[in-house]
């Protein structure tokens, strides 16, 4: 038998993977820019990120040094599996199997507001299960294994199938599509398939959409599944490996590092659950704010750039943030002491200001008129005591309506600890001023009317940055739940048991918090893409006698924009279905269900698109639907019944 002596490092592995897949970006969305993603742009977009791809190799290759302890890949098995070890991998396996089946058989393509209307209980008593095995696994490697384990390997794949798991009841269960930016995006991709290119080009999701279209040409895997699993999928893949790859560097032992990316999960993350420009552009932020605790040479540093720069190409809002964070963490490492005394506050002031002066320009060039303020700019998180339901909606939203202040509270433990041992902390200094300084550019933001957005969408931009600044005192609450960590192994096996039931419940209610809910307590009023709001449009679109445009909700905006994309624009620039995000045609849709239905609301909207033709599309679900309904039929021309009642169209 032939022996290859293949020692490859996992991380390495999954790095090298990353590394290609960020030049791919940065590459693929400067050719798009510049030119197209036709079949010349493709191959140009690959030799490019071939071409970088190498040149980073090359630098990490002369500035990395390999140590003994990493984690070695290698073709046969790195240890011999005793009994229990193979049944409780094999156990945790199955139940894996079992609650992505559980997922899928509750698919659906109703309207819904919440993915737990149609899951069974049983998954939430799966997934604690599944969460237990693993913790069994993760016991039995800290009690058996040295510190520099070579099999922790195969442990961090099982901890990223079940983030993998954590971020997948989006995609699954909403068998359609969850949300509706995702419609928008999905339809701009399809069309640069198609033709190369959209007019006109913005500076941003371009990172995205180059990633996707050049992955659907390389593998024909329809665009669609690329981006329902782009987040879920990459965030499974790269936040335990440089987690583990960071936290080994930081911490003496590594031997705590798989529980602690465990733990981890008991953070609400509603980011990764779908794919957008947004949720992508916030994992590489975060990447790179975990490399930085680590970064010691040029080929770490160039990693993080890389990150900032795909950040940037993707969106703004946290790409420029990633690029200061990056230029502050040269500068933090320079020998150059004049350097370090100017540029350093310079650039922590650029930080505060740059994305207020973004917003105020975007502000001024969209639209006037209304100032901003601060009535809701309160973000010091209070105690409630929620009281209203059964005890475990009671335990469940005891920790969700005090989150704010639990991640308060991990924060300022992981400051008093991170300055007790400062010598060792001294980078968390770059990590405290980011955040300060974007803290200062949330409260700035905040003063910005945002007037050319719709109502409940102005907090929005505001709302990000905050997220953003919390997302910068991440290593102080990984330092925080190290220490707590650390302390209860060392506890006696009751009251390990204890802990670890409480980890478990903790991990279940974060998933249930970390999607759209619909309960006593919250309701999450987000409707989904339903079967419905399909056979509406496609009726609509073989009913026209004329140019039309339609008046309907977002969902049934996204249903249009999913069947035949960008179809049609009219006069002024106008799509032909509502585009909430400052679309003029949802200000009459508005009107059409908080008012009246009527003829001349209808005329309006069609006289500024310039057509002959209009619908209006009232859902079961929208509040005072029998009032709307009654109105409606009066003022119409005539109006269609879709799945006996459940979608009404009107034609005027």
């Amino acid at each position: 038998m032939i022996k290859l002596n293949i020692k490859l490092s996992y991380n390495s592995i999954l790095t090298a993977i990353l590394i290609f897949v960020l030049c791919l970006i940065i590459s693929g969305a400067s050719v798009y820019y510049f030119y197209n993603l036709n079949k010349l742009g493709v191959e140009l977009s690959i030799v490019l990120a071939i071409i970088f791809s190498t040149f980073f190799a090359f630098i990490n290759k002369k500035f990395t040094i390999t140590t003994r302890h990493n984690l070695l890949l290698r073709l046969s098995p790195i240890k011999k599996l005793n009994f229990v070890d193979f049944t409780l991998i094999l156990s945790y396996l199955l139940c894996l199997i079992t609650n992505f089946y559980l997922l899928y058989s509750k698919q659906t393509t109703e309207s819904i507001v919440s993915p737990w209307q149609v899951v069974s209980g049983w998954f939430f008593f799966g997934y604690g299960l599944t969460g237990l095995i693993l913790l069994v696994l993760i016991f039995r490697d800290y009690n058996t294994s040295a510190n520099n384990s070579s099999n922790k390997n195969f442990l961090i794949f099982l901890i990223s199938a079940f983030y993998f798991l954590s971020f997948s009841v989006a995609w699954i269960t909403y068998k359609i599509g969850y949300g509706f930016d995702p419609f928008i995006h999905r339809a701009t991709m399809e069309l640069i398939d198609k033709t190369g290119s959209v007019d006109p080009k913005p500076l941003y999701y371009l990172g995205q959409y180059s990633l996707i279209v050049i992955a659907h040409k390389l593998t024909s895997i329809p665009i669609i599944w690329l981006d329902k699993l782009l987040v879920p999928f990459f965030a499974a893949l790269f936040l335990p490996m440089i987690l583990y790859k960071v936290l080994a560097k930081w911490f003496l032992s590594n031997r705590l590092i798989p529980l602690l990316s465990l733990s981890l999960l008991i953070l609400p993350y509603s980011f990764f659950i779908v794919t957008t420009p947004q949720s992508l552009a916030y994992l590489f932020l975060l990447l790179a704010i975990l490399l930085g605790i680590a970064c010691a040479n040029i080929a770490d540093l160039l990693l993080i750039y890389l990150l900032a720069l795909a950040t940037l190409t993707i969106q703004p809002l946290a790409g420029l943030p990633t690029l200061l964070f990056a230029i502050l963490l040269t500068i933090f490492h320079t020998d150059n002491s004049k350097i370090k005394k100017y540029s350093f506050w310079l650039i922590s002031a650029i930080t505060v200001i740059i994305l207020p002066l973004v917003f105020y320009f975007l502000e001024k060039t969209l639209n006037t008129g209304q100032s901003g303020n601060l009535e809701n700019s309160n973000i010091w998180p209070k105690f409630i005591f929620p009281n209203q339901d059964n005890f475990i909606f009671n335990f469940i939203y005891l920790y969700g309506f005090n989150i704010g202040l639990i991640f308060a509270c991990l924060i300022l433990t992981g400051l008093i600890l991170a300055y007790r041992h400062k010598n060792n902390c001294r980078i968390l200094k770059v990590y405290f001023i980011m955040a300060s300084a974007l803290l200062l550019s949330y409260f700035i933001t905040k003063k910005i009317a945002f007037s050319f957005l719709i109502n409940y969408e102005r907090n929005d931009f505001s709302s990000r940055i905050l997220l953003i600044s919390i997302f910068f005192l991440l290593p102080f609450i990984l330092i925080t739940l190290h220490y707590l960590l650390h302390k209860l192994l060392q506890q006696n096996f009751h009251i390990k048991i204890i802990w670890s039931i409480f980890l478990i419940l903790l991990l279940t209610t974060s998933i249930y918090l970390s999607y759209p809910r619909f309960d006593r307590f919250y309701n999450s009023r987000g409707y989904t893409v339903s079967n419905n709001d399909i056979k509406a449009v496609q009726w609509i679109e073989n009913n026209k006698t004329d140019k039309y445009i339609v008046l309907a909700n977002q969902q049934v905006s996204a249903a249009a924009l999913r069947e035949f994309g960008f179809n049609h624009y009219y006069k002024n620039n106008i799509f032909y279905y509502p585009i909430p995000t400052g679309g003029p045609l949802y200000k009459y849709y508005l009107d059409m269900v908080y008012q009246t239905p009527s003829k001349e609301t209808m005329k309006q909207a069609m006289d500024l698109a310039g057509v002959n033709q209009g619908f209006f599309v009232l859902n079961k679900y929208w509040n005072q639907f029998s009032k709307i309904l009654e109105e409606a039929k009066l003022s119409a021309k005539s109006w269609q019944k879709i799945n006996n009642g459940e979608v009404y169209v009107f034609e005027y």
